[in-house]
């Protein structure tokens, strides 16, 4: 199996230390990895060139809340459609796999026993909550805009609706969504 990496371009003089994932066995010769950005729709086309699965796991948040919705949703909307569009263009991806959130189906405003694919969060419950609103307003509407892509446009997509994510982790330092969950579970 060959794995190819998307990461945020680096800025001029803004170097990354990737040795954490080239380290990896095997990485020499199964792992590519490519500068792309979602506040850059255009640039997913040559890490999605030939292939047949792409997960799509990236989505921006602001840990501290100081961005408004509308700045993190067209980013968010206008780098999902990219990347779909790349898979199009690149006509050898057969599936899709976007990372949802169990966000996008949980704050209904009712009190769900169960929640399936026609359960969808509301908005305005969103807003109003106090963990996060602007990425689960995001996370929502790029969620719908996934699945309604791939309707509109004959291409397979599958979301998955994770509660969380957490455990092991190879980069340098505590990722930003193991410290928040850590933090809540603590109460710190």
């Amino acid at each position: 199996m060959f794995i190819r990496l998307s990461l945020p371009a680096n800025r001029a003089g803004n170097e990354r230390d990737l040795s954490y994932l080239t380290n990896l066995p095997g990485a020499a010769e199964r792992l590519q990895i490519f500068g792309a950005d979602l506040s850059e729709p255009e640039s997913f086309g040559p890490a999605v060139e030939g292939c047949a699965r792409v997960f799509h796991t990236a989505h921006p948040i602001d840990y501290t809340l100081a961005l408004p919705e509308d700045a993190v949703t067209p980013v968010a909307v206008g780098g999902l459609r990219g990347v779909l569009a790349a898979c199009l263009g690149a006509r050898t991806v057969k599936r899709v796999v976007y990372t949802a959130t169990a966000g996008s189906c949980m704050f209904s405003g009712e009190d769900l026993d169960v929640a399936d694919e026609g359960t969808w969060s509301d908005l305005e419950v969103c807003r109003r909550s106090p963990f996060y609103p602007n990425y689960l307003v995001s996370k929502t509407l790029t969620e719908k805009e996934a699945l309604e892509f791939g309707e509109r446009h004959g291409l397979e997509v599958v979301t998955c609706a994770l509660p969380t994510v957490i455990g092991p982790f190879i980069t340098p330092s505590v990722p930003g969504s193991v410290g928040l969950t850590t933090s809540i579970l603590s109460g710190s």
